[in-house]
């Protein structure tokens, strides 16, 4: 778990068991902009598409 990303940090998108259904789960991207503040959400970039994911959900990316 990443709770402080930097920006253009390669990341992948990570749920607890319970919420693994949702679309974003286990996906492949990029920290577009990190909170400093509250609410902790950070902006990622999956597929050139900005998605908002709440700090917790984002592991560092594992290498190809």
């Amino acid at each position: 778990m990443i709770l402080n990303p930097r920006t253009g940090q390669r990341i992948q998108i990570w749920y607890r068991q319970s919420n693994s259904h949702l679309p974003y789960h286990g996906k492949h991207g990029y920290v577009l902009m990190s909170a400093k503040g509250k609410p902790r959400n950070h902006l990622i970039a999956v597929k050139g598409q900005p998605v908002v994911v709440p700090c917790g959900n984002i592991r560092k990316d594992a290498p190809a």
